[in-house]
């Protein structure tokens, strides 16, 4: 069996992130001076508006004449984009780039420089640099009336919200981050949540089998690509994803509803991401175990839980990896 290729994928998207920094610059002003930074403090956010919805349907996106020729350039452009050749699956489709046109002008400028910049073509065109698709899926990045993120079955979709990347900067400000410092922990929670989706966008398109819950199996695909990337940024992205959900766990509901949920509770979704990142490599993340974020009863068992995990997630995309 071929290595994963998810560590090229993650190379690729670190040479890009130079322009997420500069994007995420623009939206720092922007959340300065428009966003209102502080207004909302976390224990004013319902910790169930920060749960990823998974499969559950967004609003519908409307689509300006140039975002669509966008699209119809990047159907085009499919027999060129797939030059390596594609282990036992066809290559079908492609991930293609959208920018829908936003309803709140808080984010107008954001949106605008999303497309100067490029930013969705970087991560789509990486994607299908390295993976093989049955079908094309549409990735957007937009306004959404809500902090969310999510992945759209019936009409294969990634949808990320930019009330989301608002939310991850404002709980890094609210920690007493710095501007730089809340600039990076927003790309990479962006980073973290945005492979959360690709995971549930791959287990429907390739079909994968899920013996769990799902929203906790895509948890893993997401620690396994920054984590197995093998570079600083990649764990950094890794350790956004653990205070991003320590945060929202401060103001957890403990309901029937949040045990019936298909989410882990966020406090656990954190000690999960931290035991993974731990049994990656135990002797360079110790400080886990002995600040005591993460019980030693669990950390002993997290070398065999990443093991297994990365072995799964090879094992079940390896047929649809470029060589």
């Amino acid at each position: 069996m071929r290595k994963m290729k998810f560590k090229e994928i993650r190379k690729r998207l670190s040479a890009h992130a130079a322009a997420f920094l500069a994007l995420t610059m623009v939206l720092s002003v922007g959340l300065a001076c428009s966003f209102n930074v502080g207004e909302t403090g976390p224990e004013e956010k319902k910790s169930e508006e920060t749960k990823t919805e998974g499969n559950k349907p967004g609003k519908k996106s409307v689509l300006s004449d140039e975002d669509a020729a966008i699209m119809k350039s990047a159907t085009d452009k499919k027999s060129s984009r797939r030059s390596g050749a594609v282990s036992e699956n066809s290559d079908d489709g492609d991930f293609i780039p959208v920018y829908a046109e936003v309803s709140n002008e808080r984010y107008a400028g954001f949106n605008q420089k999303m497309k100067q910049e490029g930013v969705i073509e970087d991560i789509t065109d990486s994607l299908n640099q390295s993976l093989a698709l049955p079908t094309d899926v549409r990735v957007t990045f937009r306004d959404c009336g809500k902090i969310n993120a999510w992945y759209q079955p019936d009409q294969k979709t990634i949808t990320f919200c930019y009330e989301f990347m608002e939310f991850f900067y404002d709980q890094a400000v609210a920690m007493g981050k710095s501007e730089e410092e809340a600039n990076q922990m927003m790309i990479g929670s962006t980073l973290f949540f945005f492979f959360h989706e690709l995971g549930h966008c791959l287990i429907d398109v390739y079909d994968l089998p899920s013996t769990g819950r799902e929203e906790d199996a895509v948890d893993q695909l997401s620690t396994y690509v920054l984590m197995d990337s093998e570079d600083e940024y990649g764990e950094t992205s890794a350790i956004s994803g653990v205070m991003m959900f320590s945060a929202m766990s401060r103001n957890e509901q403990l309901s029937d509803e949040s045990f019936a949920d298909e989410h882990s509770l966020n406090s656990q979704r954190a000690y999960n991401l931290a035991c993974w990142i731990y049994g990656r490599n135990p002797e360079k993340f110790a400080g886990f175990v002995e600040a005591e974020f993460l019980p030693e009863a669990r950390a002993v068992r997290c070398p065999a839980e990443y093991q297994k995990m990365s072995s799964a997630w090879q094992r079940l995309t390896d047929p649809w990896v470029k060589k």
